[in-house]
Order: structure tokens, then C-alpha cells, then sequence
């Protein structure tokens, strides 16, 4: 037997039925869950090891059983180390049923089936007693419930209804405590994936202000993760010291608190604008604070300069990534509501709140520290149309300006525009630059609530904001269809291409010399060798001396029913090595977007090193041909040089096939490749072999 699932085709736009096995949704829940991530974090792996070892030796020296209860298990891997460390009893739960069913497995793989109870179900239903699922109560605590923001998957409530009603008074918790830092920072480039700027032509005349209630909304307060370290150190200022802005103590018995306030007074490093809070924390794994694991990044990791010191000879680290490396915990942005202009000389405070599962920022001088502000929401739509990457994208000075070269050549005071893609400007541009009538495709509600107030703030006529291409009165008159292509259900570069399939349905009613922009796209791959990144996929075989092939199989076997072989990644945040040469996979050409290409050839290994990789990517030609002036790339900004790393574009996630396999390479090699496009099913399928 079999399932129906109802998939929106990013490419065609349209709603499929596909067919799938019954098991489809566990299948794609366990394929993307981050388990594997976090078992190959060895950090944090060695460092709760470490901390349950001297946990339990300091509680039997005491002459007091340690009975253990893991919240969370995933693979077992936590109540594991605390059966080696010499665990009096083990209880664990764990209420992803898959996961459980896998952690069973595991544990009975590494002979402790009897001495792990394992339970599934959620914390928060464990019942105390005789003849219930813990006959009592657990003097130590171990777990691991935390996210980027420490609490966003309800780890507050989870300490709280365990100290409530599963621990002891005097319980050992693992981890003790943790420790949330800020720092101010000015950062225009920062910035730029907060605040929309004006659009100026190449004359520097403006085209396109930005409405007022944009400017004047103070945004969301929705955590922006990513990898700090990876942001260029000379983009931003630093206006404070890391701030410590709350403390969790984990072990106190009365709870932790759900909501608190706290005003953090600092001094300036030096004069500038504070935009922005750099967000990370660290957790102290013992009561002592001995053993402490930092998620800073890497100019205020606690580790940075020792670990920069026993770098090997050879290893060709950049400074920024000898810290550890861990995806599932990262750091991040929080945007100030209003920015404040900070001297050397004056006194400043940051404001920091929580509630159950968020933060949030404001700074002000000293003198207004005691002023208040609620949980941050956007009123203007844009933050919530636009995503954190689009902004940025919209921002983007080098991109914009290729468009502006291109528009400024080509419309004319006769010029009728036809413009598709979410969430664009470029077609109310048109208008200033002499287009005669803009007509903007625009389905998403909140994206026209946008576009509406653009058009009113900069007085714009003859602009018209439509729902759908059946709103289309006369498609003969127009002269020019323009995209960026970008629309909100893509995920992969090339899902853009329903600028294509969008435009096929009008194309009998345009006319023929219609002017289409872009007028190719070009998908592109390159071999390389990842630093971290291939780590999600990778296979774990042992984890801290304890089995996890069944882990391995079931990851692998869920993979290969409910994913595809090519996922997005934001690869400027994941560093990687060029192996080879970029190759030409495939060449659309939007006037002819309804002919299916079927092409193969070889990817040739010139660099030596690990290929585990390889990355794939969209060069849109604006005017269809290979003039640089006229491409806009989602992949490299500098072309990439052999053993080196690539510099990726920062607005745009690419795409990424990880092989099953790495493979040790000195030059040489070849990957042959194979990729087929229908886009009438608006199916594009890759395939890659080492050989």
C-alpha cells in the first residue's frame, strides 16, 4: 500500500499528487531532523562525557546512588555514557517515535538494553510511583534540549516540570547553567538584511524611495541564525564587549524564570551607530564551571588562540574555522528596533529580554534605561513578506546596479513592462526611467501590501499591482517581460525557473518581438571539498566509543526514500575548496522554455584533496549573452581558483550534492554527470558518479 502527498512544484506552480510509501512522513522527519549534526559534534559530545564521569565518581565517593534520568535521548547516546561512567539506573525518554524506535536499537546494539529503561514519550507525561515509569525520582539530570537560542524548543518548561516533578531537591543537572552574551555592533552590511534601502539609477538620481512606515517599523523580533564567524571582520564595528545577559541556572530547584528584563550598562569601544546584537551563549556542564562548551564566535571563543596555535603545518584552516564546528547550534542576529548613535565617551545600556522560548534587544543611553519595550512586530509587512536573505538581496548594491545598466539601455517612453517576480522593485523602477505602464505580477497579499506602499510613497502612475496573469487586459501592448527571477516557494536557484513556465502561458498572446529579461539561465557545478559541511550527511559508524550502524542505515535509508540528492545550502557560511573547473551542466533559454534538454558529461579533478561535494548554481544572462556586465550569479562573486576557497554570493543559497562516499583525489579524477529538464513537469534531476 501506498500514499498520496500534495506537493506545490516550485518550477510549474501547480499542486501534484505524488505517490508515496505509508511511511513517507517518518521517512522525511527522520532525512531532516539534525541528530547526525549533533552526534558529530565532538565538542559537545566529549564535553557531557566528561561531565556525567565526574558527576557520577563524585556522588558514589559521597556514598549516594546515582540515578540518572535523559531527557531527549535521540540515539541514546547520553544515558550510554552515564551506564559506562557507572550509573546506578538509567531512565530515558525520548517522544520522536522514530527516533525512539532507532535509540532502542542502538542500545541493544551496545549490550545496555537492560540497563536502559527507555521510555516514549514526552518529559512532561513521565509519571513517579510504583509501577509507573520511574519508580522514583532522578538525582541527576542529563539532556540536551536546546536550539540557537537556547530556549526556542521550550527547554524552560522542560527543566521546570522536571524539577517539578521528576528530580530530587538536591539533583546534579547537566548542563549547570548557561550564559547568554550580546554585542553592540554597528553594520551597515548587517543591517542590510533588516532595513530595505533607496534605489538610485547609475547616475546616482533615485528611483525609488522607501515608504515611510518601512523606515519608521521597528521589525521582527525573530532570531536571524547563522555562522558569525563567517561574516568578514572588517563589516562590522563593534560598540561593546561581549555582554553577559542572562544567566539559566538549570540546577535550581524553584525553576527558571519565564520572562525576565535585564539592562546591561556598557561603555563604547569607540564612536558609531549601534544597529545590531551578535547573539551566541555557552553552558557550563558541571556545578564547578569547569567543564564549559562556548558557541561564540571565533574572536571571542574562550579556545581561539590556543586552538590557532596547534594548528598543523599544512592543514590551511582559515583562522575563523579552528574553533569546533556545529550546525545545530550556531549563532546569531537580533535587529535593534531603533538605532543610537554611541560616542567613546557616553554611557549606554542594552536592554535584554526573554520570554518562554525568545529574545529580544533594545539600547539606550543610560539615562532611558528604565523605559520598557514590548516583544518586537512588524507593522509595515515588509519583514514579513520578505525573508532575512531576500532583504539582503534587495539591498545589494553590485546586483542592482547590473539591472539598472541593462533597463537604462533598453526602456524607452513606448516601453510597456510586464514585470514578474516576487517581491521585486525592479519593475516600479521601469516607471522612473521612462516606461510608459508597469504592470507588476505580485500572488502574495503581504508582497502587494508592499509594492502598494512604494508606489504611493513615490507617486507612482500607471502602475498597476496584479493578482494573477488572468487579470492581463491586453498582453499585446506589452514590450518588455522582466524578472529577476526570484519567487517565494523556491528553495533550490533553479526552482526561478517558473519565470519560465509563467511565462509560457502568455507567450501565444505576446507579442513576438517581446523583450525578455532575463533571457538565459545557466546552471553550473564545480567539485569541492567542504570543511564541516559534508558532516550532516556523513555516516558515524562509532560515537564516542559506542556503536551507531543502526543510526547510519535507518539516516540513509530515510534519505533515500524522502529526500533528493541536491539540497540548498548557504555555502558562504560553509567554507569549501574548489577540486575542478566549473562545468555548463545546462543552458535554458526563456523564449524556447518549453524544449527539454537532456545533457551529460565529465567533471575533471585537478586539485588534490577530499572530494565529499559538489556544488551547483544559477547564472541568470540578462540579455542572453556571455557579456560579464550582463550576469548576475548565484554562485562564486570571484572566480574560483584550484585549492582555493570560493567566495560565494551572500543572498542567494545554492545547491549541494554530498556524496555518500568521499574519496581521497591528487588530480586527475573524473565525475561524471548526468542531468535531464522537463519543464512541462517542471522536473530537473542530477546525477553524479566519482569514477
Amino acid at each position: 500500500m501506498g500514499t498520496f502527498v500534495q506537493n506545490l512544484n516550485p518550477i510549474t506552480g501547480r499542486s501534484e499528487w505524488e505517490a508515496r510509501c505509508d511511511d513517507y512522513d517518518y521517512h522525511q522527519e527522520v532525512a531532516r531532523s539534525a541528530f547526525a549534526d549533533m552526534l558529530h559534534d565532538t565538542e559537545r559530545n566529549k564535553k557531557y562525557f566528561a561531565a556525567l564521569q565526574k558527576t557520577i565518581k563524585k556522588l558514589h565517593e559521597n556514598g549516594i546512588k546515582a540515578n540518572v534520568l535523559d531527557i531527549g535521548t535521540g540515539t541514546g547516546l547520553l544515558s550510554m555514557m552515564a551506564v559506562k561512567s557507572g550509573a546506578d539506573s538509567v531512565t530515558t525518554c525520548e517522544a520522536f517515535l522514530p527516533m525512539a524506535n532507532c535509540a532502542e536499537k542502538v542500545i541493544g546494539a551496545n549490550g545496555m538494553s537492560e540497563k536502559i529503561k527507555l521510555i516514549k514519550k514526552r518529559s512532561t507525561e513521565l509519571k513517579v510511583g510504583p509501577g509507573c515509569d520511574m519508580e522514583e525520582r532522578a538525582n541527576v539530570l542529563v539532556t540536551e534540549v536546546f536550539d540557537t537560542e537556547l530556549i526556542g524548543e521550550g527547554a524552560i518548561e522542560i527543566f521546570n516540570h522536571a524539577h517539578r516533578y521528576l528530580l530530587t531537591e538536591d539533583c546534579v543537572v547537566i548542563p549547570s547553567k548557561a550564559t547568554i552574551y550580546a554585542q553592540v555592533v554597528e553594520s551597515p552590511f548587517v543591517q542590510s538584511w533588516n532595513k530595505p534601502r533607496l534605489i538610485a539609477n547609475l547616475d546616482a538620481d533615485i528611483l525609488l524611495k522607501v515608504p515611510k512606515e518601512i523606515q519608521e517599523c521597528e521589525g521582527e523580533c525573530a532570531v536571524h541564525d547563522l555562522q558569525l564567524s563567517q561574516i568578514p571582520r572588517n563589516q562590522f564595528n563593534p560598540l561593546s564587549n561581549p555582554l553577559e545577559a542572562f544567566e539559566f541556572n538549570f540546577t535550581d530547584p524553584a525553576g527558571v524564570p519565564k520572562k525576565r528584563r535585564s539592562a546591561i550598562p556598557f561603555k563604547s569601544n569607540g564612536m558609531g551607530v549601534a544597529q545590531a546584537v551578535f547573539f551566541w551563549w555557552d553552558i557550563k556542564m558541571d556545578q564547578e564551571g569547569e567543564i564549559v562548551l562556548s558557541c561564540a564566535p571565533y574572536w571571542a571563543h574562550p579556545d581561539f588562540e590556543s586552538l590557532l596555535k596547534s594548528q598543523k603545518d599544512g592543514e590551511n584552516i582559515p583562522k575563523q574555522n579552528v574553533i569546533p564546528w556545529r550546525d545545530h547550534w550556531t549563532q546569531a542576529i537580533y535587529y535593534l528596533p531603533k538605532p543610537l548613535t554611541i560616542s567613546s565617551t557616553s554611557e549606554s545600556c542594552l536592554v535584554a529580554y526573554h520570554d518562554d522560548y525568545s529574545f529580544w534587544f533594545d539600547a539606550r543611553n543610560s539615562q532611558e534605561s528604565n523605559i520598557t519595550i514590548p516583544r518586537l512586530s512588524c507593522t509595515c509587512a515588509f519583514h514579513l513578506a520578505y525573508s532575512r536573505t531576500r532583504i539582503g538581496q534587495l539591498n545589494y548594491t553590485p546586483r542592482t546596479k547590473k539591472y539598472m545598466s541593462l533597463l537604462e539601455d533598453i526602456i524607452t517612453p513606448n516601453s510597456v513592462v510586464l514585470s514578474m517576480s516576487d517581491g521585486s522593485l525592479l519593475g516600479l523602477c521601469t516607471r522612473p526611467l521612462g516606461a510608459s505602464k508597469v504592470l507588476c505580477l505580485e500572488p502574495n497579499k503581504l508582497s502587494r501590501n508592499v509594492l502598494e506602499s512604494y508606489v504611493n510613497a513615490n507617486g507612482l502612475t500607471n502602475v498597476t499591482v496584479l493578482k494573477s496573469l488572468d487579470e492581463l487586459e491586453n498582453p499585446l501592448e506589452i514590450t518588455h517581460v522582466i524578472g529577476e527571477p526570484y519567487f517565494v516557494t523556491s528553495i533550490l536557484p533553479w526552482d526561478n525557473f517558473y519565470f519560465g513556465a509563467a511565462l509560457m502561458k502568455i507567450r501565444e498572446k505576446l507579442r513576438q518581438d517581446v523583450c525578455i529579461v532575463p533571457g538565459k539561465a545557466k546552471i553550473y557545478a564545480i567539485a569541492v571539498e567542504f570543511l564541516d559541511l559534508f558532516k550532516i550527511r556523513a555516516p558515524l559508524g562509532e560515537c564516542e566509543g559506542f556503536k551507531h550502524d543502526v543510526f547510519d542505515s535507518f539516516v540513509e535509508n530515510s534519505s533515500l526514500l524522502a529526500d533528493t540528492n541536491v539540497e540548498a545550502q548557504p555555502l558562504w557560511e560553509y567554507p569549501c575548496k574548489a577540486l575542478s573547473q566549473k562545468v555548463d551542466l545546462l543552458t535554458v533559454d526563456f523564449s524556447s522554455f518549453h524544449q527539454s534538454i537532456d545533457n551529460s558529461g565529465t567533471l575533471h579533478v585537478e586539485g588534490s584533496g577530499t572530494v565529499n561535494g559538489i556544488a551547483l548554481w544559477v547564472d541568470w544572462s540578462l540579455d542572453g549573452s556571455d557579456k560579464e556586465r550582463r550576469n548576475v550569479t548565484t554562485g562564486p562573486v570571484l572566480a574560483p581558483e584550484i585549492g582555493n576557497y570560493i567566495s560565494w554570493d551572500l543572498y542567494t543559497r545554492q545547491g549541494v550534492h554530498l556524496l555518500h562516499t568521499p574519496k581521497a583525489v591528487k588530480g586527475g579524477e573524473q565525475i561524471s554527470w548526468d542531468v535531464k529538464f522537463i519543464p512541462n513537469a517542471g522536473d530537473i534531476r542530477f546525477k553524479f558518479n566519482l569514477e
